[in-house]
């Protein structure tokens, strides 16, 4: 597959995961975070599923234990990511959590297979980064929550393991839905008990019902095939600076949409951001 095609998947990817917030925020009233969380995983693998009988698939043999701890990723992201964006709002929400995966994929990725990062992501991750600070920080230092923070870190460290996780899978040249539709199904049966204990009425609504296939579909089931195509041709590091696409989305969605303010701070903090995926998109990077 074409290197540029790869960064073009997981800038899709990314665009698509920063609709998340949003249909959020748009869903309704009262709902819990876990639940939310939680209940986009099971219809998530259903659709992947889906997709995937249309192709005529065949089962293949996965390393359990490393499904076991993407699924373990995917799941504790959810809840992680929903919780902090209730506490602190969609734009630094997603902009904490997602701001902070390059840096510790990077970590991670070093300690699990001692990948040195290179110069281009090194430089790439720079800008992101000055660029995530910025529209993290845009209303103020005030608007700091610590246990929001926090929840969005936990956030960002679940989704790097599950990335380098992946990957690992992926290089043994398993189809990427099946391992996306295996990890999925995992996680989905583990988040049933959550979805049971926090309640799932909500979904019997329009609104309810609505926010969930649009979560279930386009921040799950596209993205993360999307996600994992691209996964396959790029360093996992890489792969979590050109996501970066998703706080810029979800920042200007959350102007657009649900009139959030954005400030000349803000709006530097994205062309950075554009900047560092512009930069890394176009230097080459060998898998």
């Amino acid at each position: 597959m074409n290197a540029k095609r790869n960064y073009l998947l997981i800038i899709l990817a990314g665009v698509c995961f920063g609709t998340t917030g949003t249909a959020q925020a748009l869903g309704p009233d009262g709902v819990s975070s876990l639940a939310v969380g939680a209940s986009r995983l099971p219809l998530g693998a259903f659709l992947i599923w889906l997709y995937l009988k249309r192709s005529h698939f065949e089962k293949q043999k996965l390393n359990a234990k490393l499904i076991w701890i993407s699924a373990i990723g995917v799941l504790a992201y959810q809840l992680a990511f929903f919780s902090a964006v209730r506490i602190t709002g969609v734009a630094i929400g997603t902009v904490t959590a997602l701001g902070s995966v390059p840096v510790l994929t990077g970590i991670v990725d070093f300690l699990w297979h001692k990948n040195k990062p290179k110069l281009n992501w090194l430089i790439a991750t720079l800008f992101t980064t000055i660029g995530i600070f910025l529209l993290g920080t845009a209303k103020g230092i005030s608007e700091f929550k610590p246990a929001g923070f926090l929840l969005a870190l936990g956030a960002g460290l679940s989704f790097s393991i599950f990335t380098v996780a992946s990957k690992q899978v992926l290089r043994s040249g398993a189809d990427t839905t099946y391992v996306m539709f295996e990890t999925f199904k995992l996680a989905g049966i583990l988040a049933l008990p959550i979805l049971f204990f926090s309640g799932f009425t909500w979904i019997a609504s329009t609104d309810g019902f609505a926010m969930l296939f649009w979560l279930a579909l386009v921040p799950t089931a596209i993205a993360y095939v999307s996600y994992a195509k691209g996964l396959v041709g790029l360093r996992s590091s890489v792969a979590n600076t050109l996501v970066l696409a998703e706080p810029a989305t979800a920042t200007i969605l959350a102007s657009v949409v649900l009139h959030e303010t954005l400030t000349q701070k803000s709006w530097i903090g994205i062309l950075l951001v554009a900047a560092g995926l512009l930069y890394l998109s176009l230097s080459s990077e060998e898998n």
